[in-house]
């Protein structure tokens, strides 16, 4: 945030006059928020990852439990399953954080 406070184009809407909360929300925030976006989608992708070892580890129920069970049953039909939804949920995040780029930066357009 403090990076993009000294762009040229926040000292461009201080200069125009505008309010204070006007020139943080709409100009610099927006253009700050963009890294965090592409952390928080990267992140994803070790959350599900993640969801697996954990309950294993703390032997918690749930999907990730379910997948290594089916694994070391060799039930391929629920590991396939629970790995296409896996997916799906992860280019979901994906394609949504995507979508948040183009809203968050005008610039930025897609095809």
């Amino acid at each position: 945030m403090l990076e993009v406070m000294r762009n040229d184009y926040v000292r461009t809407a201080w200069s125009k006059g505008l309010k204070e909360r006007t020139v943080v929300w709409r100009h610099a925030l927006k253009n700050a928020m963009i890294p965090v976006l592409t952390i928080i989608g990267l992140q994803v992708g070790a959350l599900i990852g993640g969801a697996v070892l954990i309950e294993h580890i703390f032997a918690l129920n749930g999907m990730g439990r379910y997948l290594l069970d089916s694994v070391i049953g060799r039930d391929l039909l629920v590991v396939q399953s629970l790995v296409l939804i896996f997916a799906l949920v992860f280019v979901v995040i994906n394609l949504v954080v995507d979508v948040a780029y183009a809203w968050l930066d005008p610039r930025i357009r897609y095809g």
